[in-house]
C-alpha cells in the first residue's frame, strides 16, 4: 500500500521502501500498525502521514527561500 499525498510518498525510515502493509484487519485508522513490505520495519499510519507533512513543510520552506533569492522586479 502506497501512503502518499499527491507526489509525496511516505518512505520506510529503515530501508526507504514506499510499500506498507496494515497489520491486522479492519478499517485504516491513525493508530493502525503498518509494516514495511521491504524490511518489515513497523510504524503507524499516523507516523507515515506525519512524515508526509514534514516533507511538505520542507518543500514549502525551500520554495519560499528560492522566491526570496530572486531579484526584485522594478
Amino acid at each position: 500500500m502506497l501512503v502518499a499525498v499527491r507526489d509525496i510518498a511516505a518512505r520506510c525510515r529503515k530501508c526507504g521502501a514506499t510499500d506498507f502493509k496494515p497489520q491486522g484487519g479492519g478499517e485504516l485508522r491513525l493508530t493502525t500498525v503498518m509494516a514495511c513490505a521491504g524490511c518489515a520495519e513497523r510504524t503507524t499510519y499516523r507516523e507515515l502521514l506525519e512524515q508526509i507533512g514534514e516533507e511538505a513543510i520542507q518543500r514549502a520552506n525551500e520554495a519560499i527561500a528560492r522566491l526570496k533569492r530572486r531579484p526584485k522586479k522594478k
